[in-house]
């Protein structure tokens, strides 16, 4: 019988461990093809715990940090001019392009927070 509240502890301590998994940002580079045959990149950066997206822009080296809504395998930003729906477990983003009426489509990959350019 002593050994149920160890279990119970043990149990309790995996279960936090994975909430702050799961709690980490994740980052994305995502390519969208564009009639030039050259990508165009964006990276991201998801952070549920924060409820914000990061966008850096590596071709002008612009970047920002946006509310985000975090729903079940979804990200989903409104900024405007553009909205952001990102796929993390597919790898897929679809851009918006609200003032000129245009979607598209990328294809991401998962980065490291060194490879996604953002400055602190």
């Amino acid at each position: 019988m002593k050994i149920l509240p160890y279990l119970g502890l043990a149990t309790g301590l995996v279960i936090l461990s994975g909430a702050n998994a799961l709690a980490a940002p994740q980052y994305l580079s995502c390519a969208f093809a564009q009639p030039s045959g050259e990508p165009q990149l964006f990276n991201f950066a998801l952070d549920q715990a924060a409820g914000t997206l990061g966008v850096y822009v590596p071709s002008t080296g612009s970047q920002r940090k946006v509310k985000a809504e975090f729903a079940a395998g979804k990200v989903s930003v409104n900024e405007g001019f553009v909205a952001w729906e990102i796929a993390p477990s597919t790898l897929s983003v679809i851009r918006d392009k609200r003032t000129v009426g245009e979607k598209d489509r990328g294809v991401c990959k998962q980065i490291s927070a060194g490879e996604a350019g953002f400055e602190e």
